[in-house]
């Protein structure tokens, strides 16, 4: 079983490329090659934080249908700051989050499946949809897959039942 942790994560706002999709043909990974070419189109990119951010987004109908939104990006410290039109931002709300450690991204679903259902299962959480149904990945300075390694992070928002 994998370890899932609680963790605090403060507000982050993320600019970045959004894909609207069941993600049935691998176009997330296409987004994220894509995003790269934005580096220095980014406005106010906070380059110290040595991340980038995948955030899932799900309406109400994703049960149903299995269709979501996805943002591949990086953190910003100004959010007034003009970006690129084609660019969509999303705050990610400062909170507790159960979060697990992926080892590579062959495990991305296994990761989810696990997590989620450690939420379910749990006696103390429960999701925290108040700001919406949504998670992320965080690929931090330890997801170098050019150097052997795709250790990144799953966040999902909880709160105390």
């Amino acid at each position: 079983m994998p370890i899932i942790e609680v963790i605090s994560h403060p507000e982050v706002k993320v600019v970045g490329l959004k894909y609207h999709g069941k993600n049935q043909a691998g176009e997330i990974p296409k987004l994220w090659q894509e995003i790269d070419q934005y580096w220095d189109k980014i406005q106010s990119l906070d380059e110290a934080a040595h991340a980038g951010y995948g955030i899932s987004m799900m309406d109400e109908d994703f049960e149903k249908a299995m269709v979501f939104d996805y943002i591949a990006g990086f953190p910003v410290l100004d959010e007034e700051a003009q970006q690129p039109e084609d660019l969509d931002a999303f705050t990610i709300p400062a909170g507790e989050y159960a979060v697990i450690t992926v080892p590579n991204l062959e495990s991305i679903m296994q990761a989810y499946d696990a997590v989620y259902r450690w939420v379910s299962q749990s006696d103390e959480y429960d999701l925290d949809l108040s700001k919406g149904n949504f998670n992320f990945e965080l690929y931090g300075e330890e997801f170098m897959p050019n150097e052997g390694s795709e250790k990144f992070y799953i966040y999902v928002p909880i709160r105390e039942k």
